[in-house]
């Protein structure tokens, strides 16, 4: 059914993004979050209200630029929020990511101005200013600026992993006295980590706001983060090509056997 293939393989890029940067967290960095879904719901909003100026003319900014928006958001939040959650590791980071989650869900009923309470907040894609003339009006047209970005971002993460401090993120995953015994400090090395997971999970929050035109805050909720790490366990934690996986199959069961149960 060509009709309904677009609108999950859109939901399947977003997933694949938000799963990688997952991955970021836990396989490379050994940091199991369960709030991981905060920068995907943050970077969503602030997607969202930066698309509702655009669209009234506050600025100019066209739709395919709108996931580094996100992506600029979650990294904000990850600097914020990751400078003291990042000091330890294990049980203490899993607490305190859990902690950073249940703050943000009550603050989602207490700014409602920004999350627009239990309605969420609703923009719309086809009033922002156009980049060459390009509508992005239908799923199609999404699709693709979803592919492109999935593209981009993956390559990113790939690259990231293969740089220094993605080695030295694996070295204070597997022993991390070792690692400050070389001379890195492995709070440092977590951190960066942690941001740059932020920002791309931010990436994907921006690329959900673009595809669906509304966030809640159930986006940035425990259920999501639930989701996310359901999904990267699927797949694989080890392996780089484990959270792509995880995410397809994941999605594909969530929208195929809706048609065949409750």
């Amino acid at each position: 059914r060509t009709g309904a293939a677009i609108p999950i393989m859109n939901q399947m890029g977003i997933a694949i993004v938000f799963a990688l940067s997952f991955n970021m967290l836990l396989g490379q960095g050994g940091m199991l979050s369960f709030g991981h879904a905060v920068y995907f719901g943050l970077g969503g909003f602030i997607a969202a209200h930066v698309l509702n100026l655009a669209g009234r003319g506050a600025f100019y900014l066209p739709v395919p630029l709108l996931p580094l928006v996100g992506g600029l958001g979650g990294l904000a939040f990850a600097a914020l929020f990751g400078s003291f959650s990042t000091r330890r590791a294990g049980t203490v980071f899993a607490m305190i990511s859990l902690g950073v989650a249940e703050l943000m869900a009550s603050s989602s009923l207490i700014f409602d101005r920004f999350f627009g309470g239990e309605e969420g907040i609703t923009t719309n894609r086809s009033k922002a200013p156009l980049l060459l003339g390009l509508e992005f009006t239908r799923d199609r047209q999404v699709y693709y600026l979803i592919a492109f970005w999935l593209f981009v971002a993956a390559v990113a993460m790939y690259a990231f992993s293969r740089t220094p401090v993605g080695r030295m993120a694996n070295a204070v995953r597997d022993n991390p006295e070792r690692a400050e015994f070389v001379g890195y400090s492995q709070h440092r090395v977590r951190f960066v980590s942690f941001c740059a997971a932020g920002f791309f999970a931010g990436l994907a929050g921006g690329l959900f706001a673009v595809n669906y035109e509304i966030l809640t805050a159930e986006n940035m909720g425990l259920t999501a983060s639930g989701t996310v790490l359901l999904m990267t366990f699927i797949g694989g934690v080890g392996s780089f090509a484990g959270p792509i996986l995880g995410a397809i199959a994941f999605t594909f069961l969530q929208s195929m056997l809706s048609d065949y149960t409750g």
